[in-house]
């Protein structure tokens, strides 16, 4: 039995159609064990490779593979009970073993664990793996990881809501920030935390100083995606109420700080487990839903100018135009 991750690629400048390839990953039970499920799936780069490698994480192991020669066969392999120092112990809590959240600083790639260590494994050549010493500050299960690769910033996140910005290189803590919110997901742009809770709320926290910069009640349900976009400052959040929107972050003086809706769209009928801008503009969109085989893409143009005629202004704000890939 297999499971399977898909890599869509793309060119977003001459909307070509979606090409895939699909990894086939033989997990086999051990012993009379069910086979287990992946928890968590990332694409990241470490600056040691001209390509970028998928990270998958299942409920047993870390898994390293190629995205250029597509192979069953992962080019580095964790095992979590090898490499946990509490991995037998959690088999009696209520929630069982599982990785979650997908970070790349330099050539560190990291992996968040239920027991809230995290996973460090070291990129040294296109087929040279190691894996180094777990991080072990947090008390309580990751949630999520995440690194600014122009600042080189990481910020790991757990269930107890506690953040953690770690110094350069990701070894020492840097600042500890205590949200006191269910946190799910993290993301890092100009030195902002930007945090999605599973209340719907999206926060936005100085690393530098741990304070609380800005606070939205953006959606009405849990918030499963955050994505931002370096070159513009856009910010996306997208949620389980069928909701992405989009903002811009204001953070350069002389203008004060400031979080300015950009754009949004939303379907009642559908659960979004995932959005991503596709580009460092945030002009391109993918967003996956729970229940549907294909992602909907969608292309943010610029605001009409005020110069147009009436007939070719289709829309007083930056619209958005979607149309669907198969998975």
């Amino acid at each position: 039995m297999f499971l399977q991750v898909h890599i869509g690629s793309w060119d977003n400048k001459t909307e070509s159609d979606v090409s895939w390839d699909t990894i086939a990953i033989p997990d086999p039970p051990i012993g009379n064990e069910k086979l287990i499920d992946v928890t968590t799936v990332g694409l990241v780069h470490p600056n040691a490779r001209n390509f970028p490698v998928v990270i998958l994480g299942t409920t047993r192991s870390i898994h390293v593979y190629d995205v250029k020669k597509i192979s069953t066969k992962p080019l580095f392999t964790v095992i979590l009970a090898m490499s946990l120092r509490d991995y037998e112990s959690s088999q009696g809590r209520d929630v069982g073993p599982y990785t979650r959240g997908v970070s790349c600083n330099d050539n560190a790639i990291l992996v968040g664990t239920h027991t809230g260590e995290i996973v460090v494994i070291m990129c040294n050549g296109e087929t040279s793996f190691s894996n180094k010493k777990n991080l072990k500050e947090h008390r309580c299960a990751i949630t999520d990881v995440a690194t600014c690769r122009y600042d080189e910033i990481t910020v790991s996140a757990d269930s107890n809501g506690e953040l953690i910005v770690w110094q350069k290189p990701v070894k020492g803590v840097s600042t500890r920030i205590l949200t006191k919110q269910p946190v799910n997901v993290i993301n890092v742009l100009r030195k902002q935390v930007i945090v999605g809770t599973l209340r719907g709320l999206v926060q936005y926290y100085s690393v530098n100083t741990g304070d609380l910069m800005c606070e939205i009640n953006a959606h009405a349900r849990p918030v499963n995606c955050v994505s931002v976009a370096p070159e513009s400052a856009y910010v996306m959040t997208s949620s389980e109420d069928g909701t992405f929107i989009v903002s811009k972050l204001h953070t350069r003086k002389p203008h004060a700080y400031q979080v300015e809706y950009r754009y949004s769209d939303s379907d009642p009928s559908s659960i979004i487990m995932g959005a991503q801008f596709t580009n460092g503009r945030g002009s391109a969109i993918a967003v996956a839903s729970f229940d549907s085989s294909t992602l909907t893409m969608y292309k943010i143009i610029k605001k009409p100018s005020a110069a147009m005629t009436a007939s070719n202004v289709t829309s007083t704000s930056a619209a958005g135009s979607s149309s669907n890939a198969p998975l």
